[in-house]
């Protein structure tokens, strides 16, 4: 009998989450503090990473235990679905954001913006080539975890473009026009994530039908 908390350790999701998590609530306060959209809408992209995370986590967790009976896809499909709500729950916002930004650009601070953004880039790397080189099932779970990730880095270069563009030029309109490009390429991940989601159901309704005719 393994101690939970050495599958804890074991299970790939654990530091990836801790170290977002942490990450986030920093990168939150110095969105607030800079008033950068694009560091703000990475936070919020940090911390529902965090979640997705979270979900992994709870997901490998309940896969290992449930050790292929037919619950463990049920688990799967649901925390990557809810993963999916929530990455367009972020996009929206940020949409939304970004456009009231449009008509009124707000003072941002450039400089600090880079050395946030930079951290945050540094971080999703770090996560990213964690989750890369976890070999084993790379399941709907590990794909949507991933994407976030992802979804993530790019939100740390964007914020980094958008902070040194202010910092050099003064230019505000850089900060939401960024965070639009990153929610655009966050709908692309989304949009495939669904598409992978549907299959598996499809998937799933094909073998209960093929199931009722044996």
């Amino acid at each position: 009998m393994k101690s939970s908390h050495q599958s804890q350790l074991k299970n790939p999701f654990f530091i990836p989450f801790i170290i977002i998590l942490i990450f986030a609530i920093g990168e939150f306060f110095g969105g607030i503090w800079t008033q950068s959209l694009a560091l703000l809408g990475d936070a919020w992209h940090m911390f529902s990473d965090a979640f997705a995370l979270g979900l992994a986590m709870f997901a490998a967790h309940q896969m290992s235990k449930a050790n292929g009976n037919g619950q463990n896809s049920k688990v799967e499909l649901t925390v990557s679905i809810i993963n999916a709500a929530l990455m367009i729950a972020v996009i929206i916002w940020i949409v939304i954001e970004a456009i009231e930004r449009i008509s009124y650009p707000r003072e941002v601070v450039g400089s600090y913006v880079m050395i946030i953004a930079l951290i945050g880039l540094i971080v999703n790397i770090i996560v990213a080539m964690q989750l890369h080189h976890d070999h084993g099932e790379k399941g709907l779970n590990h794909q949507a975890a991933f994407l976030h990730v992802i979804g993530d880095l790019l939100g740390s270069v964007a914020a980094l473009a958008a902070g040194l563009v202010i910092y050099l030029t003064g230019w505000l309109l850089i900060d939401p026009i960024l965070s639009l490009l990153i929610s655009l390429l966050l709908l692309i991940g989304v949009l495939n994530l669904i598409k992978n989601i549907w299959f598996a159901m499809a998937g799933k309704r094909r073998d209960i039908h093929h199931g009722h005719h044996h």
